[in-house]
C-alpha cells in the first residue's frame, strides 16, 4: 500500500512529482490520501488535472483512493 498523503502535505507532494521529468509519457498514477480536502488540494495544485484525468475512490473511513494521468 502507498503511503497516505495528509492535507498540508498534498500540494508539496504534486510539486515533488513535478520537480525532475518523471515520465517520457503520461501515464496513470496512484495515491492516497487521508481525507476528501486533502485529495482536491493535490488535483488543484499545479498543474491541475482537466476532465477525464482523474478517477477517485471516497471510502467508508474518510480515506480517498486517487488515479490520476500524470
Amino acid at each position: 500500500m502507498t503511503e497516505m498523503i495528509l492535507e498540508h502535505e498534498a500540494a508539496a507532494r504534486k510539486a515533488s512529482l513535478h520537480e525532475e521529468p518523471l515520465l517520457v509519457q503520461q501515464q496513470w498514477l496512484f495515491e492516497n490520501f487521508a481525507t476528501t480536502q486533502a485529495a482536491l488540494d493535490f488535483l488543484n495544485a499545479p498543474f491541475a488535472q482537466g476532465p477525464g484525468e482523474v478517477s477517485a475512490t471516497a471510502r467508508n473511513d474518510g480515506t480517498v483512493g486517487l488515479f490520476w494521468f500524470g
